[in-house]
C-alpha cells in the first residue's frame, strides 16, 4: 500500500468501483444539488423582485392619480380666483339678488365640473364670502344657513399658516345621501389684490368613492391601506387586515418610500408616503402562494434528480464492475510478473471493450518485451566484460612504450646522441599526456609546453623547414584548454600547408583574451586552403586529428566554442575559440617518468 493511500481513513473505498460512485456524488451530485439550490434561491429573489415591482408599481398608481385629484383641486382654485363674475358677486353679494346670485355661483362651478367630465372622481365645491353666505356645487344635508364664523375662523386659521392653503384628510360630508363618508378637502382663501381676501372656498373630493375606483383591479391576494403619519387607518381596500405592528414598522422607518419582507404575517409590504397630506399607502400580499408554488416544483424537481441518480448510480456500478473484473486480473498477472514470473500472459477476450483488450494486448507485448530486453543486456554485458579485458590489455602497450623510450633515452646519453635523447624526452612528454586520461583540460603554458615538445620532433624530421613564433598574453597563461587541441592545428599547417621543400614556413601561435573569450590561433604563409584541399584529394586517407578536436570542443563546451579556417592573402589561419576559463597558479609535486619538457 502507498503512502497517499495509508492517509485515507479506513472506511474510504479504494477500489475503482466505488470511486467512480464517490467521485459521480462528489463532483456532480453535490455540486447540481448546490447549483439547483442557488438557483431556487435566485428564481425566489427574481419572483420577490418582480412582485415588489408590480406592488410598487400599483402603490405608484394610487400615488400618481391622489396627486391628480389634488392638481385638479389646485386647478379648479385658479379657475375660480380668475372668473372675474364670480369674484364680483363674492365680492359685492349685496347688489345681487340672493337667488339670482346662487344661481350665477352655481352656474359657474357647474361650468367648472363639466370642464372636469373625463376625469374619474367628482369633485365637490362650497364657497362661503365675506359675509357668510354659502354656496355649494352638490344637494347639501340641510338647509344652507349663514356661515360668517366658519370663514372667520379659517380665515384666521389660514392666514397664520405659511401657506395660504390646508388639506384635511377625513372631512365630515356633508352631501346629501352620503353622511358615512369622509372627504379630502382642500381648504383655500380667495384673494384679490385690490379686494383682499373675498371668500373661502372647500374643493373636496369623496375619498372613499376615489380609493375603491383606483384599486378596483388589484390582485385578489393583495391589500392597500391609507393611514395617517399617527397610524390612523383611513382607507382600506376589501379585505384589508394590516396589523399594527406593520403601521408601526412603516412610521418606524421614516422614508418616502420602501419595501421590506414581514416574517411575523409571511408577507412582502411595501409602502409610499404623502407629505402634503402625512398619509402612508401600504400594500401588503401574503407569500404564501408563492412559497408554496415554489416548494411544490423544487420537491417535484428533486424527486425526478433523485430518480435520475439512482438510475445512473445503477448504470454505473454496472460498467465499472464490468471494467474492474479484467483490470482485476490484470493487477494479479502484474504482482506475477513483479515476482520475476514473467511467463505470464493475460488472456484477452473478444467480449471485453475495446480499451481492456487493447490494455491487456499492450501487457502481454510489455512481458515479452521485457523478456527480450533482459536477455540483450545479458548480451551486452558479455560484451562490455570483453572490452573491458581488451582495455586492460591495451593499457599495457602505452606503459610498455613509456619504459622503452626510457631505456632508449638512456642508451642515447650513454652513446652520446643528443637528437635522439631530445626526441625521446618530447615523445615521452606527448605520450604521458595522452595516457593521463583524467585531465581533459590543460592550462595554456602547459599546452604551450607540449606543442614546443611537438615542434622538437617536427623539426629534427622536417631538417627546420619552418619555424614557429608563440605570441601568447600573459593574462591567458592559466587559461584552460582542451590537452592536445593545438598540436592537430599546427601539425595540419606543417602537412598541407608547405608544398616545396625548398620553402621556409613560419608558424605564428596566438593567443589572447576578447569579449570574455578566449582565442587561439595558429596561422601560416603556406599554400593556403585552396591548394591545400586540392593536395588533401590525392591523399588515399583523410586525416582525423581536426575532426577529433571539433568533436572534443563539441562535448566539453557545447555552442560555446567553434573552430573555423579563415582564408587569408598569403596561408592559412586557423581560429578556435572557447569560454575563457582560468585555473589558479600551482605547484605539484613528485618526478615525472620522463625529463621535465624543455622550455
Amino acid at each position: 500500500m502507498s503512502k497517499w493511500q495509508k492517509k485515507w481513513p479506513a472506511w474510504f473505498p479504494l477500489t475503482l468501483k466505488y470511486r467512480l460512485i464517490v467521485t459521480f456524488v462528489a463532483l456532480l451530485l453535490l455540486p447540481l444539488c448546490l447549483a439547483v439550490y442557488s438557483l431556487f434561491r435566485n428564481f425566489e429573489s427574481i419572483r420577490q423582485d418582480d412582485l415588489t415591482g408590480r406592488m410598487s408599481e400599483r402603490m405608484q398608481q394610487v400615488h400618481t392619480s391622489l396627486t391628480d385629484m389634488m392638481a385638479f383641486a389646485y386647478k379648479t382654485h385658479t379657475m375660480l380666483s380668475q372668473d372675474e363674475g364670480l369674484i364680483k358677486v363674492m365680492d359685492t353679494p349685496e347688489n345681487y339678488d340672493p337667488i339670482e346670485r346662487k344661481r350665477l355661483i352655481e352656474s359657474k362651478m357647474s361650468g367648472i365640473n363639466n370642464s372636469f367630465f373625463f376625469h374619474q372622481t367628482e369633485l365637490f365645491f362650497k364657497l362661503i364670502d365675506h359675509e357668510g353666505n354659502v354656496y355649494t356645487s352638490y344637494s347639501p344635508n340641510g338647509q344652507l344657513t349663514n356661515s360668517i364664523d366658519e370663514f372667520q375662523r379659517w380665515k384666521s386659521r389660514l392666514e397664520r399658516s405659511p401657506q395660504s392653503y390646508e388639506w384635511v384628510a377625513s372631512d365630515p360630508s356633508d352631501i346629501y345621501n352620503n353622511r358615512d363618508s369622509k372627504l379630502l378637502s382642500l381648504y383655500i382663501l380667495l384673494q384679490d389684490q385690490r379686494r383682499g381676501n373675498y371668500g373661502l372656498a372647500r374643493i373636496s373630493i369623496d375619498a372613499q368613492e376615489w380609493f375603491d375606483s383606483t384599486v378596483k383591479n388589484i390582485a385578489a391576494n393583495q391589500e392597500i391601506t391609507v393611514f395617517t403619519g399617527k397610524g390612523e387607518s383611513v382607507l382600506r381596500s376589501s379585505g384589508a387586515s394590516i396589523g399594527s405592528n406593520i403601521i408601526e414598522q412603516v412610521i418606524k422607518e421614516a422614508q418616502r418610500s420602501g419595501s421590506y419582507r414581514d416574517a411575523s404575517t409571511a408577507s412582502l409590504v411595501t409602502y409610499s408616503y404623502l407629505d402634503k397630506l402625512d398619509w402612508y399607502v401600504v400594500s401588503r400580499i401574503s407569500l404564501d402562494d408563492l412559497w408554496s408554488e415554489l416548494t411544490r416544483l423544487r420537491i417535484r424537481f428533486f424527486l425526478i434528480l433523485a430518480l435520475l441518480v439512482v438510475v445512473f448510480v445503477a448504470v454505473i456500478f454496472l460498467i465499472a464492475s464490468r471494467v474492474t473484473r479484467p483490470l482485476s486480473a490484470l493487477q494479479k498477472k502484474m504482482e506475477e510478473a513483479s515476482e520475476k514470473k514473467l511467463n505470464v500472459r493475460l488472456d484477452i477476450k473478444m467480449s471485453q471493450t475495446r480499451e481492456i483488450a487493447s490494455l491487456g494486448s499492450s501487457f502481454n507485448r510489455m512481458i515479452n518485451d521485457i523478456g527480450a530486453l533482459i536477455q540483450r543486456l545479458k548480451e551486452e554485458e558479455r560484451q562490455k566484460q570483453a572490452v573491458r579485458f581488451q582495455m586492460l590489455l591495451t593499457q599495457m602497450n602505452p606503459h610498455f612504450l613509456l619504459n622503452t623510450l626510457n631505456m632508449l633515452k638512456w642508451m642515447a646519453r650513454k652513446e652520446k646522441q643528443a637528437p635522439i635523447v631530445d626526441i625521446c624526452i618530447a615523445l615521452g612528454g606527448l605520450l604521458e599526456a595522452s595516457l593521463n586520461s583524467e585531465l581533459e583540460l590543460l592550462p595554456l603554458h602547459e599546452e604551450i609546453g607540449l606543442l614546443k615538445a611537438y615542434e622538437s620532433i617536427q623539426k629534427l624530421r622536417y631538417q627546420s623547414r619552418f619555424t614557429m613564433l608563440y605570441e601568447v598574453d600573459e593574462s591567458v597563461t592559466y587559461a584552460l584548454v582542451p590537452k592536445l587541441s593545438l598540436q592537430p592545428l599546427v601539425e595540419n599547417a606543417i602537412v598541407h600547408g608547405f608544398d616545396s621543400e625548398e620553402q621556409i614556413g613560419t608558424i605564428i601561435i596566438r593567443a589572447k583574451a576578447e569579449n570574455g573569450k578566449l582565442i587561439l590561433e595558429v596561422e601560416d604563409n603556406g599554400i593556403g586552403l585552396e591548394e591545400a584541399s586540392k593536395k588533401r584529394k590525392r591523399r588515399s586517407r583523410e586525416g582525423i586529428g581536426i575532426s577529433n578536436v571539433k568533436e572534443r570542443l563539441q562535448l566539453l563546451y557545447k555552442e560555446d566554442a567553434i573552430l573555423e579556417f579563415v582564408p587569408i592573402a598569403s596561408g592559412t589561419l586557423a581560429r578556435m575559440t572557447t569560454a575563457l576559463l582560468v585555473s589558479t597558479p600551482f605547484t605539484e609535486g613528485g618526478d615525472n617518468h620522463v625529463d621535465s619538457l624543455p622550455s
